[in-house]
């Protein structure tokens, strides 16, 4: 018996068994668990990235349409709209001293359509609201040096010819607001026909 049991541990130490530790095991589970999330990270990233272009650009066609509408109003009809109209409610003032500007102070939300007056920003936008969008306009009455109105630092009696228009579209891209902003300098000066 006592030979047997030599041979035995003599063969054992012949024999030699390869494989991977315990240890090596975890270590490489650990590899592929960080890079598995490193993936669905940026998985993650490019969902949100293309979320928030997608909210971008429509805010910003919001804001272009807005633009659009505003500069439209100088060259339609003086007696139903015109260069008085443009300006926030209770601006620019008639001869009656009565204010005639069409579009809304404040932060707003985003209506689908125009409504009866087909100007989109005033009071009278209609159909659903856009989600996640609001629009604020702000207009004023800027100097002309070459003809000074009330607003310039020496007042004159001319009209005021010069407005700047701020366009602001703010949208949600998850938890984060951003905005979109157009500014614009809009004058009313006509091109001298000869």
């Amino acid at each position: 018996m006592g030979c047997l049991a030599i041979d035995q541990r003599e063969f054992m130490k012949d024999t030699s068994e390869s494989g991977f530790s315990l240890i090596d095991v975890m270590i490489a589970m650990v590899i592929l668990t960080v890079g598995i999330l490193a993936i669905l990270a940026g998985l993650a990233g490019a969902v949100l990235q293309s979320k928030g272009q997608a909210s971008q650009l429509l805010a910003k066609q919001v804001a272009t349409s807005t633009m659009e509408s505003i500069m439209s109003l100088k060259e339609t009809d003086p007696n139903r709209l015109g260069w008085i109209t443009i300006g926030n409610v209770g601006t620019n003032p008639d001869v009656n001293n009565i204010p005639r500007g069409l579009f809304v102070t404040g932060v707003q939300p985003v209506r689908v359509d125009a409504g009866p007056d087909e100007v989109l920003g005033t009071a009278d936008d209609t159909g659903a609201v856009i989600p996640d969008l609001t629009r604020e306009i702000v207009i004023g009455d800027e100097c002309d040096p070459d003809r000074p109105s009330y607003n310039c630092p020496t007042p004159g009696g001319e009209d005021v010819r010069l407005r700047s228009v701020r366009v602001t579209v703010e949208y949600s891209v998850w938890q984060t607001r951003r905005r979109e902003v157009l500014t614009t300098i809009l004058s009313d000066y006509a091109i001298a026909e000869e």
